[in-house]
């Protein structure tokens, strides 16, 4: 199996909703929504079902987006194949929301600079830019206390695959730092039980 498929199949558990769910909550039923590394495009469908908004999905991936590609029949969702670290192709200011899930901890320092100084430029004047992170933090009997049934095993995949990286992320507060330095309004919450962190940022 491709990993674009099993990670599509991941997306369809209740533990990945529930890891979603502060991104949903965060956006009203107006406006226009970028999401950056959109993978098989979750987000997104969710988003333009229950919110009616207008979304659009980015990733390298070309596999990723042919699984999202079945996601978003009958919708007015636009994806579009990006090449890593080059400027994305929309004008500036035409977005309301830029969603960036699962993604910058997975990236240099160089890279999530790129993402955020352009996500800056596509961002309207009262837009934000939401950021979900896995946390890395607690342990495993908590994880399996809090999410374990037959329909979330994949969370442990997850937990296991991102907490090295999705530990240094918190402990380095990059986007506190970058907000600090290009005096951009910031703030955070820890969801999803511990496990995911939530960042907002607006200019």
């Amino acid at each position: 199996m491709k990993f674009s498929k099993f990670f599509s199949n991941i997306q369809e558990t209740p533990w990945y909703r529930s890891f979603l769910n502060p991104v949903i909550e965060e956006v009203k039923t107006s406006g226009r929504l970028l999401d950056i590394g959109t993978g098989t495009a979750k987000l997104i469908q969710i988003l333009t079902l229950e919110k009616s908004i207008e979304c659009v999905g980015v990733d390298t991936d070309s596999n990723m987006l042919i699984e999202a590609e079945k996601k978003i029949n009958d919708t007015n969702i636009k994806l579009v194949k990006i090449e890593k670290d080059s400027s994305l192709p929309f004008e500036n200011n035409s977005f309301d929301y830029i969603t960036i899930c699962n993604v910058l901890f997975h990236l240099d320092d160089k890279s999530v600079d790129l993402i955020l100084d352009d996500s800056r430029r596509l961002l309207k004047k009262d837009g934000k830019i939401i950021i979900l992170t896995p946390t890395g933090n607690n342990d495993f009997f908590s994880l399996l206390a809090k999410f374990f049934s037959l329909d979330n095993l994949s969370i442990l995949i997850w937990y296991f695959a991102t907490k090295r990286r999705a530990k240094t992320w918190v402990r380095e507060r990059y986007l506190e730092q970058y907000s600090s330095k290009n005096k951009l309004n910031y703030k955070k919450k820890i969801t999803m039980g511990g496990f995911a962190l939530f960042e907002i940022i607006r200019m």
